[in-house]
């Protein structure tokens, strides 16, 4: 199927997994127990339904906003996701690539740091250099080998990232079905590397630390970096009210794309209670379940500064190495702006909850009214 015939995320997926064996393909598409947080955060989004208003002068739309106080071209990044290689030869790299030209931002997997080595991902170096001011986040786990994480902490902030991703939702790994079933014949990078199934006993000192708590490792990453840490996988207001008290730089509305706690909330719900707590004194982002420019405005819409999408990036790089994550990034951006001016917004910062209803027991409610902050 050529690029022109591809004119959704929906066929990009279908399109890019024919292009990939089964091992990958279940890898990408499944997520923890029965997939059902996987499915909710793309249905969620459904329940969500747009209030247009007419007679407004969009003959101009801007959709630019600003991503650690550098300005994107439209709202949306690609998120830290791993092994990109399997995907693509080219990798990360392509991935790195495409956001820039696209003016937008990346967010890199710590698994670049464990897997260059062995030429399975590209190093956080090579994306950087590709990427430049378009990678922007380095996705972090804490491991109970504290000197592996501080010499991480020092080459990402050398090479000139501007931002920790700390992943905060992983004290433990998700049940993945497929992958405990798969792992016998996983490659070899994944059964080392990867935290998928913890069936074989950990490496030492490259456990993931389950002891961490608020008080210790917030100051600890202070001490030991000047980068700006942001928490991924806040789900409630009781942890975003935390994170503002502890000083943390942002907040990522986020549940591991569905791949750790099943059955948890769906992220475009869990979006309006962090916003109302977080009250605009810190930008909050979200990802999981974004498929449509549609997805784009109802989450700016319940207050999300910025969105970030996971799988599509493997889909499009799957499809056509660079190309492919180009042509699913304007995919995304040309709906947003459709959506934008038919519901009468010609900037980021006119979306607000006004513009949304929500589906309830079969009746469209209007949003009552909260506080919107400013867009960070």
């Amino acid at each position: 199927m050529s690029s022109s015939l591809i004119l959704s995320l929906a066929e990009l997926e279908t399109a890019a997994l024919q292009n990939v064996n089964k091992i990958t393909r279940e890898y990408w598409t499944d997520g923890a127990g029965e997939n059902s947080t996987v499915q909710a955060n793309t249905t969620a989004f459904g329940r969500y339904r747009i209030r247009p208003r007419t007679l407004r002068n969009v003959s101009n739309i801007d959709m630019s906003t600003t991503v650690l106080r550098q300005e994107v071209s439209f709202p949306v990044g690609i998120a830290p996701s791993g092994w990109h290689k399997m995907a693509n030869p080219v990798g990360e790299v392509g991935t790195a690539r495409a956001a820039k030209k696209a003016g937008t931002a990346m967010g890199v997997s710590m698994g670049t740091a464990m897997g260059a080595s062995t030429g399975d991902a590209c190093s956080p170096e090579e994306i950087k250099a590709a990427g430049e001011n378009a990678v922007m986040f380095f996705q972090l786990y804490i491991f109970e080998n504290r000197d592996f994480t501080k010499e991480l902490l020092e080459r990402v902030e050398k090479a000139g990232y501007g931002a920790i991703m700390l992943t905060v939702d992983t004290a433990c790994v998700g049940r993945r079905v497929s992958e405990i079933r798969n792992r016998p014949r996983l490659p070899q990078f994944l059964r080392a590397i990867s935290f998928g199934s913890q069936l074989e006993e950990e490496k030492a000192g490259i456990a993931i630390d389950s002891s961490l708590v608020w008080d210790e490792i917030i100051p600890w990453l202070r001490r030991h970096t000047k980068m700006q840490i942001w928490l991924k996988g806040i789900l409630t207001a009781e942890d975003a009210a935390l994170a503002v008290q502890c000083g943390v730089d942002g907040i990522i509305v986020s549940n591991h794309g569905g791949r750790q706690l099943d059955g948890c909330v769906a992220t475009i719900d869990a979006l309006p209670e962090i916003v109302a707590e977080v009250r605009g004194r810190i930008p909050v982002h979200l990802d999981g379940g974004i498929r449509r420019g549609v997805d784009v405005f109802r989450a700016l819409a319940l207050g999300a500064d910025f969105v970030w999408i996971g799988r599509p990036a493997l889909w499009g790089l799957a499809y056509d190495g660079q190309a492919g994550v180009e042509l699913m990034l304007e995919i995304l951006r040309e709906e947003l702006k459709i959506c934008m001016g038919l519901a009468g917004c010609s900037t980021i910062k006119q979306i607000t909850p006004n513009f949304l209803g929500r589906v309830e027991n079969g009746r469209f409610v209007s949003l009552s009214p909260v506080t919107v902050k400013s867009r960070l």
